[in-house]
């Protein structure tokens, strides 16, 4: 309850940017293959290679977690909801177990979605010119992106809260996430064709300062709430929504758009640190809330009277990097070894 509550509240901004990073990413190469009229990814390829990319990771920090320091569940008659990643079809396990993966939840929702959608916007424009097809696919998004915020106001309005957690009522970031692939494969190496993309290439430090500031007026003003749920009215949950996703989009931009350009936003995204961190993440998001929650009932705050916030970040982050970084090198790279193992051309 500082005064930079409200802004260090909000890390579920957070999630959208894994999801606009996430769909970016693995619709590209169907977007690349759609606009040239070649063959995709091969399905039971890319199925193979998303499954060893997060299951065992999760899986290991599910047992040891739930081991020590405790997870609810896991050990129970449910267990198959915690291993299976479905625990937030069901409000009696969505903060249950790890608590953080009602996230996941979500993201492999996506991931069993994503070959029907990409089947779905390639039959819009079979028979047109690539430059067609790129709208066609852009407009059909872009309604996506708004039939799911629409049902995201439904379910708030009519209190079904269980049904934010889907990837429909969360499928906007994903939507945007999918458009900017549409754009980088269209455009190729030729980014300074559009006056948009033209100016991000340009002037990457204008598009974060942008970002930066749209998210500190958002939390000095009436708008951000300092939790997930209480004290939303219509209005602030849907700005909430469409304030992350559009900071979200502003900080992913000069990434899709100009990498080798230059710009101090570039130059921090190509940082050594960032790099590593970037490489550790996923364990460091699967490790650090039950981290943080032990540490914090263990009294560890208190060290230094009045600093508990501080002193919890140092410990649980650097806790979380330690771990992330035994789970990246023993357990996600051994996995990835066999994800990228060639099978078929199209794989």
């Amino acid at each position: 309850y500082a005064w930079f509550g409200v802004a260090t509240s909000q890390g579920r901004m957070g999630v959208r940017i894994f999801f606009l990073i996430s769909a970016f990413l693995l619709y590209r190469p169907y977007a690349m293959a759609h606009l040239s009229g070649t063959q995709g990814p091969e399905t039971l390829g890319y199925a193979r290679r998303r499954a060893l990319r997060i299951v065992p990771a999760y899986w290991v920090a599910l047992t040891g977690l739930a081991v020590w320091p405790g997870l609810t569940g896991i050990f129970s008659d449910d267990w198959w909801i915690y291993y299976g990643l479905l625990q937030a079809f069901w409000g009696s396990t969505l903060f249950s177990g790890l608590s953080v993966a009602w996230s996941l939840t979500i993201e492999v929702s996506f991931y069993a979605l994503l070959p029907l959608l990409a089947l779905f916007l390639a039959r819009l424009g079979k028979n047109a010119q690539p430059r067609s097809r790129m709208v066609r696919q852009l407009w059909a998004l872009a309604l996506l992106g708004l039939a799911s915020e629409i049902f995201r106001i439904y379910v708030f309005s009519t209190g079904q809260r269980i049904l934010n957690f889907t990837v429909v009522s969360m499928f906007l970031p994903f939507a945007i996430g999918m458009a900017l692939a549409v754009c980088s494969a269209w455009l190729g190496a030729n980014e300074r064709k559009w006056r948009w993309t033209r100016f991000v290439v340009d002037h990457p430090g204008a598009v974060w300062s942008a970002a930066i500031a749209i998210f500190v007026a958002s939390c000095f003003g009436p708008f951000f709430s300092r939790t997930s749920a209480s004290g939303h009215t219509l209005f602030t949950w849907t700005f909430e929504q469409l304030a992350y996703v559009l900071i979200s989009s502003l900080l992913l931009l000069p990434a899709v758009f100009g990498e080798a350009e230059g710009g101090w936003p570039r130059r921090i995204l190509g940082h050594r640190f960032l790099t590593f961190m970037g490489l550790i993440s996923y364990g460091i998001f699967l490790w650090h809330r039950p981290l943080l929650q032990a540490m914090s009932q263990a009294g560890w705050g208190q060290w230094i009277p009045g600093s508990a916030f501080i002193v919890l970040l140092i410990l649980t982050r650097s806790a979380s990097i330690g771990i992330g970084w035994l789970s990246y090198r023993f357990v996600e790279t051994p996995a990835m070894r066999l994800r990228d193992r060639p099978r078929e051309q199209n794989d």
